[in-house]
C-alpha cells in the first residue's frame, strides 16, 4: 500500500478547531473601568465616603467607635505617620487593614522583632559579596513611587517592642523633608542613596517617601515594651484604644459593606505647613491657635512646650476633620471636638515624671480643660458644658497616678 503526499503544505485553519473567543482587555478599557470609579467615589463628599467605611468595618463585625475611624482616617489625610496604641486585643493592627480593603489601597504589614537595633531591616543593607537587598520598607516605598494613584499603608506590628528611636530615626528624618517635586509629587530625599546592584544598577538608589504612603505603627504600653521619645510623639499621630465595650459582640453581615477605590486626591494633605495651608488666616485657625497658646502657657511650667510642627499639625488634622465632623461621634451619639481629640493626641502624651512641677502642670490642665472649671459667666447660653471633656478625662487619670505612686504618664 502506498501513500501520497500532496505538493503543498495545509493549512492549520482548515484542521485545527477554532480558538475560542476570549474578550480583548486592554489598558486603556482597564483605566477607564478605574477611571469610572474614581470619578463616582470623587462625586460623593469626604464625609459620605468615611460613613461608607465605617459602615464597612461594622459589617465585617468588628467593634470600633465612629470617632476612631475617622479620627485614623483623618490622621492619614493630615500625616502620614500614625500610632495606633492601647491594650492587647481591641483591633489596632486591624483597623488600618480594614480601612484599607474598604477604600482599596495597598497595605503591607510588617512585625516588628526585639533585635532591630538600626534600620537595615527597613531600608536594606548591602551583602558580603556587594549586591543590595532592599529592606520591607523600600520594598513598600518603591511601589508607592511607582504606583502614584494608589494610597499605601505600611503597618509596623509591635513597633515599640524595639527601641523606635534606633530603627526609625532616619526615616522620621526624611518625612520632614517631604517637599513638591518637579513632576508635582510630594517626595523626599533618596532613602538610600548609596544602594548599587552588584551590576552598577541604581534601582534602589533612586527610592523615596512619598505623599501616597502612610506608615501605621501599633503599640502595646506596658512593661515588655519601649516609651516613646518626643522626637518620635512629635511627629505622629497618637490614637489610643483603652476602653473597651465587652457587652458589644458587634455581628458579621452576610454581605460586606460596600467597598470604593479612593481617589489619591482625597489621602492628600491640603498643605505641608500651616503656612501653605489656604484656611491659614480664617477665624477658626485664629481660635485654635489662642486654644494651643493656652495650653503651652500650661506646660511651659514645666519646660514641656510644643513647637510650630505639633501647633501646625493639631490645626491642619481640625481643618481636615471638618470634612467628615459629622462622623467624630460615639456610639451612644455623643459629639467629639477634633480639638479636644487632637490635644489628647499630640500633647498629653509628651507629659511624664514625678515631682512638684509634672503635679502643677497636670493641674493646670485640670482647670483648662475640665468643665468644671469653666467661669459662670463663660458657660454657653444653650446650659451645654463647655471645657475639653476628651482631655480632662484623661489629665485626671494622670493626675491621680501621681498621687498614688509619685510618677504621671499617658500611658501607664
Amino acid at each position: 500500500m502506498s501513500i501520497s503526499f500532496s505538493d503543498e503544505l495545509a493549512d492549520p485553519e482548515d484542521y485545527l478547531p477554532a480558538a475560542p473567543h476570549v474578550p480583548a482587555v486592554t489598558d486603556v478599557s482597564v483605566s477607564s473601568a478605574i477611571q469610572e470609579a474614581v470619578t463616582a467615589a470623587a462625586a460623593e463628599s469626604i464625609q459620605e465616603l468615611v460613613e461608607k467605611v465605617i459602615g464597612y468595618v461594622k459589617s465585617r463585625g468588628f467593634v470600633f467607635e465612629p470617632w476612631q475611624v475617622a479620627a485614623f482616617i483623618t490622621a492619614v489625610r493630615t500625616k502620614p505617620f500614625v500610632i495606633l496604641a492601647g491594650i492587647s486585643g481591641t483591633g489596632k493592627t486591624k483597623l488600618p487593614r480594614i480601612v484599607a480593603d474598604a477604600t482599596e489601597a495597598e497595605c503591607t504589614t510588617v512585625a516588628v522583632r526585639p533585635d532591630w537595633t538600626d534600620s537595615s531591616d527597613l531600608l536594606g543593607f548591602e551583602r558580603l559579596d556587594g549586591t543590595f537587598r532592599p529592606g520591607y520598607l523600600l520594598r513598600a516605598a518603591k511601589r508607592a513611587q511607582e504606583e502614584p494613584g494608589e494610597e499605601s499603608l505600611f503597618i509596623l506590628d509591635e513597633m515599640n517592642i524595639a527601641r523606635v528611636e534606633y530603627y526609625l530615626a532616619e526615616i522620621l528624618s526624611h518625612m520632614e523633608e517631604l517637599t513638591p517635586g518637579k513632576d508635582g509629587r510630594i517626595m523626599s530625599a533618596p532613602l538610600v542613596p548609596a544602594a548599587r546592584d552588584a551590576d552598577g544598577g541604581a534601582e534602589w538608589s533612586e527610592v523615596c517617601l512619598t505623599d501616597n504612603l502612610c506608615i501605621v505603627g501599633s503599640v502595646n504600653m506596658d512593661e515588655t515594651t519601649y516609651g516613646f521619645s518626643k522626637k518620635v510623639l512629635d511627629r505622629a499621630f497618637v490614637i489610643e484604644f483603652s476602653k473597651v465595650y465587652l457587652d458589644d459582640i458587634g455581628e458579621t453581615a452576610e454581605h460586606a459593606g460596600q467597598r470604593a477605590r479612593w481617589p489619591i486626591d482625597l489621602w492628600k494633605p491640603a498643605a505641608l505647613s500651616l503656612s501653605s495651608h489656604p484656611k491659614r488666616a480664617s477665624a477658626e485657625v485664629a481660635q485654635m491657635i489662642d486654644t494651643l497658646t493656652q495650653v503651652n502657657d500650661v506646660l511651659e511650667q514645666g519646660q514641656l512646650q510644643f513647637g510650630y510642627r505639633v501647633r501646625d499639625e493639631i490645626v491642619m488634622f481640625c481643618l481636615a476633620a471638618q470634612e467628615c465632623l459629622g462622623s467624630f461621634i460615639t456610639s451612644a451619639t455623643g459629639t467629639v471636638d477634633p480639638l479636644d481629640l487632637a490635644i489628647a493626641m499630640k500633647v498629653l502624651p509628651r507629659i511624664q515624671g514625678g515631682g512638684e512641677t509634672i503635679r502643677k502642670v497636670l493641674e493646670g490642665l485640670q482647670a483648662w480643660a475640665s468643665p468644671d472649671a469653666v467661669a459662670e459667666e463663660g458657660a454657653p447660653p444653650n446650659g451645654e458644658k463647655a471645657g475639653f471633656p476628651f482631655c480632662a478625662d484623661r489629665v485626671e487619670l494622670m493626675l491621680r497616678r501621681w498621687r498614688e505612686a509619685g510618677f504621671a504618664s499617658y500611658w501607664l
